[in-house]
Order: C-alpha cells, then structure tokens, then sequence
C-alpha cells in the first residue's frame, strides 16, 4: 500500500545529507538516487529500520506479500517490465532462505533483482539467536552465492554505501542479475555519514572487424539463412536492431520461449517460437535445411532448442551472439562466435553491409503456423472449452498491448504456442528454473509496472494453488490484473508423463480446491468459465477494475497437448532416469 505520510511531513523527519544520520536511512536514499520506486517485501525485526526508513520516504511504494519467494518473483516481474532494478526487502532467518528459489530463477533468466535481508546483530553471531542466518550459523551468504551475481554480509556500517552501490552495480551491469545484500540490525541502526560515491560501470564490446565483416558477408550471401533470437536481444535496442537486420536481408526469424515477442509474431518475417512450444513453421523451415543460422542473445538451452533439436544446424555458417563468452558453443559447434551485447554488435554489422555491394531484396513473408488455432479446435468431448479457444478468445477481448506472463505446467505450452505477441514486453515466462508460481508472482510486479496497461496471468489450478498468496497480495494492493487459470483439476503435466513413459499414471488430482471460492475469500472477483464463447460475451475490460479477476476456466480434459510435447516429457524424463 502507499505510504501516508505527506511530502512535506518527508521533507521535516528526513536530516541533511550532511549530517550523521541512521544507516537504513543512508541505504533507503541510495535507493531512490538509484531510480527504485517499488519494493516488494515481508517485514520482520532484523530488517525493521530499513523498514522505518520507508515511512519517511512515501515516493517508494512499499508492496506487503505474502511469501518472500513471490516478493522476488513480483519484484522479477517489475524489473523485466520496465528494465530497472527490482528490489526485494526480507527479514532474517527464513525471511532469507524463502527467497531462494526466487533470486535462483531470477539468476537463470537474467533478472536484476536486489534483495536486502536483515540479520541478527553482530555480538549475538554463533550464540543461537532466533533467526540467524550468519557465517556462525546456516550462512546463508556462502547459499546464495551460486544462485545470485553476488552475495555479500554488511560487516561494518562505514563500509555500507560502498556495498550497496557495488550491489546495485553488479545487478545492473554486464548480464544482469540478481544480488543479496544481508545487514546485521545494529549495523542498519548505527549512525554514519554518507560518503560521496561514484560507480558506474559501462562494459563495451568491441569485437575485431574482421569478425563483423565474416558474419556480415556470411549472412548477405545466405541463400536460406535464418535468425534464432533469445531474450539476450531484448533489452535496450536489441529488439529494433534484430527487426531492422531481418528486413534488410529478407531473412526469416524465430525466437525461443523466453524471446516471444521480441520479434513481432505477426511480421510476414516470423516464423514464431522454436523450442518447447514451438511453431510448424520453424521447425519446418529448419527441416529444409539452412545455410547460414545465427543464434542472437540465447545461450541455446533445452527450452530455446526443444531438447537440443538436430534440425539447429547449418551447412556453412552457424554463427552465435552471446554476451557471456563461456555459453559460446556450449551446446552447438559454431563456426563464428561474437561476445557482446545484441544492440552493440548488429548495428556494427548494419554498417559492415552499407559497404557491400548487396543484391536487391524482394519482400519475402513467412509467417507464423500455429497448430489447433482458435478457431479449429473449440470444444472436447467433455463439451467444455479446449485451452486454446479459451486464450484465443481472451485476446479477442482485451487490448493489443496486453501484457502476459505464462506459469509452468501444460499452459505454458498452451500460451507459447498459441498467444500472438508482438511486443518486446509483452510476454514472460520465467524458464530459466521453471518455477511455479513464478508467472503469478511476475504478474504483481507487472502490473506494479505498467498500471495502465492490461496484465494476464495464464496458470494452471496447481501454480494457482501455489500463487493464492501473490492474487491476496494484489486484492490488498488493488492491482487489478487478470488470472486466467487453465483448470483440469490436477497436476496434468506430470500425469501425462507418467502415462506416456510407464503406462499408468498416480492421480495427482486438485479437485478439491474450488478456484473461485477461494479467490473471493482473498479479496478478488472471481468467474467460472466453462463453455465456447463465455469469455467473448463476459465484459472482461470492464470488469478489471480495483482488484484481481481470477478466471476458473474449466477447460475440456479430453484434449491433449501437441505430441512434440509428449516427446519432451519423454525426452527429459528418461535422460533423468539415466543419469
């Protein structure tokens, strides 16, 4: 909720700069020169004076959830919305071990994230203080460090400045991602001056010219050339310079899950997603072969390559673009590979091809195919709406630029494959680490974010389960985005798999849970949809008012997924087995 304090109320409790003043209020102030104006968070006694800084500083909204894992999913979700720091405040002890999981996917999908986590003081380290989480106990510092760019203990207010600004540095620099910083409490209530600091990193990429000018001749004389874009392109002006590059050369493009939308899905350019969820369209391009490929911004994983796909291949150049050097040939033998960021190095090769003698480009189109659209498939047997008509008439309903985020399960198949994105922005899921609850959490901090713009949370009945406490949180917050639950009463992606590898299946069943009940008691609206067309009659604009609309889609259990997605879970279930 806001806070109530007026301004001039800031102006009078709030010393000079120059004066010896409290650590959390130096720390909450560095913040705010650093552009934060959201922070999500559970509070608790270790982080209290941060906490009591925040009441006199009411231009940052301060956003109560109800579980530190979705306090750093929402504050993920904020961050890749608006390209600025998310920042997380949590108390010690479990305060700090709940985030985890969040700051362990937010590292995986490159997110930069900081959270701030009070600890016990310094003099009750190793005497087994409630909560305490410091080297002499869980040492939850040394945890986190392989889930997070950095992670550092505030062992001296005078030194805390300079710690926090690293932070904020190193979260934002480079491949972004998340940073832990903890604080003692007596180190957050000490009094100190604040220095004067100055950082402020800028990496460059200079790749040599004669690496630019191979991959400009390269792709000039492709004959059936493509690009394989990722979510490394799009930030910045990566988007607009993979656009630009595209239809200078005429050349088709695909994206991977986590890039949906970086390329608009309806250019006559796109051949949409390849990788889980992917398109017949790229994948049948692929089947066809392609001289030249260039992978832009993708580290070239499971999801973004559907289980390391053999139709990823090139017969002269396979050419890859990746800000982290080390994923570089990773997963695929290249033939070219360029370190640096998407929108530093296309435009030295928009350059490299002003200087070639190149051969006049007819207007080529693509265009995305889409399996089981709409408007084909539209009910099962049960007589309930199929998934993909449900999604289909959502986007019927609600403006172009709506913003999506997909949880993990089955639906995030179903709205990979079948929602039409055209903006940068306008699709997350987080498939670095596949969490659930993580589309639901990425929701709040969106909407957060754009509060003018419509926000949807497509989920399953399991991750809505998983996420009621992050609905709750946006009832109370009034951040009015829409869930859209695709509910088939049970975890059906795992019961799927267990019938196509063995046979038979346990009933892993959700049944007993009634979505919109539940989502009423926590302060939302709430429908049940259940058959064609009562998304399209229901008002739904409208109805997206003050609090969340949580949608209890029932949808048709007869209908399956595609099989490339039986594959997959085959695929990956037995090389787990073996391994």
């Amino acid at each position: 909720m806001h806070r109530a304090l007026s301004r001039s109320a800031d102006l009078a409790r709030v010393p000079s700069r120059a004066e010896p003043r409290r650590t959390a209020d130096i720390l909450v102030d560095m913040l705010i020169d650093a552009g934060v104006e959201v922070i999500f968070g559970l509070p608790g006694g270790a982080v209290a004076p941060i906490e009591d800084a925040l009441l006199d500083r009411p231009q940052v909204r301060s956003i109560t959830t109800r579980h530190e894992a979705g306090a750093v999913f929402a504050a993920a979700g904020y961050a890749r919305a608006t390209g600025k720091l998310g920042v997380v405040v949590v108390t010690s002890g479990p305060g700090i071990t709940n985030t985890l999981t969040g700051l362990a996917s937010a590292l995986a999908d490159g997110l930069p994230v900081l959270v701030i986590a009070g600890e016990v003081p310094r003099k009750s380290y190793g005497r087994g203080a409630l909560q305490e989480t410091s080297a002499y106990s869980l040492d939850v510092v040394h945890a986190a460090k392989s889930m997070t760019k950095l992670a550092v203990e505030i062992p001296d207010a005078n030194v805390a400045p300079a710690i926090l600004s690293r932070a904020i540095a190193t979260a934002m620099s480079g491949t972004r991602g998340p940073v832990l910083v903890t604080i003692p409490l007596d180190v957050s209530t000490a009094q100190i001056r604040q220095p004067m600091l100055d950082v402020q990193p800028k990496l460059v990429f200079e790749p040599a010219p004669a690496t630019v000018a191979r991959v400009a001749t390269a792709l000039a004389g492709a004959k059936r050339g493509v690009l394989f874009v990722g979510s490394g392109a799009r930030g910045g002006d990566g988007p607009r310079c993979v656009r630009e590059l595209a239809e200078r050369l005429q050349v088709p493009v695909m994206t991977t899950p986590k890039a949906k939308g970086v390329f608009p899905e309806s250019h006559p350019l796109s051949l949409g997603v390849f990788g889980w969820g992917g398109h017949p369209s790229a994948s049948e391009y692929l089947s066809k072969g392609v001289d030249v490929l260039m992978a832009i911004g993708t580290g070239l994983g499971e999801a973004a390559t559907n289980n390391w796909s053999d139709l990823l291949k090139a017969t002269d150049e396979f050419i890859q673009l990746d800000a982290e050097a080390a994923r570089i040939g990773r997963s695929y033998p290249v033939t070219v590979g360029v370190a640096g960021f998407v929108d530093q190095v296309l435009p030295l090769v928009q350059r490299q091809l002003d200087g070639m003698a190149l051969r006049p480009r007819v207007a080529r189109q693509f265009g995305v195919v889409r399996k089981d659209t709409g408007d084909t498939v539209l009910v099962g047997s049960e007589n309930k709406i199929a998934p993909q008509r449900a999604l289909w008439e959502l986007q019927q309903v609600l403006p172009r630029n709506t913003l999506y985020s997909a949880d993990m399960g089955d639906h995030t198949f179903i709205a990979l494959h079948h929602l039409e994105i055209d903006r940068p922005d306008g699709f997350v899921s987080m498939l670095g680490l596949a969490s659930m609850q993580s589309g639901i959490g990425a929701a709040v901090g969106m909407k957060a974010a754009r509060p003018d713009q419509t926000v949807v949370a497509v989920c399953g009945d399991g991750c809505f389960a998983m996420g009621i406490g992050d609905v709750a949180t946006a009832a109370q917050e009034e951040l009015p985005f829409i869930v859209a639950v695709l509910n088939d009463e049970r975890y059906g992606m795992v019961e799927a798999g267990h019938s196509a590898i063995y046979g038979r299946s346990p009933a892993f069943g959700t049944n007993a849970m009634n979505i919109a009940e539940v989502a009423r008691g926590v302060g939302a609206e709430a429908v049940v949809i259940e058959r064609l067309g009562e998304i399209l009659d229901l008002g739904l604009a409208a109805m997206v008012r003050r609090v969340p609309v949580v949608l209890d889609i029932r949808i048709d259990r007869s209908i399956r997924l595609s099989r490339a997605r039986v594959d997959f879970i085959k695929q990956t279930a037995n090389r787990k087995s073996v391994n």
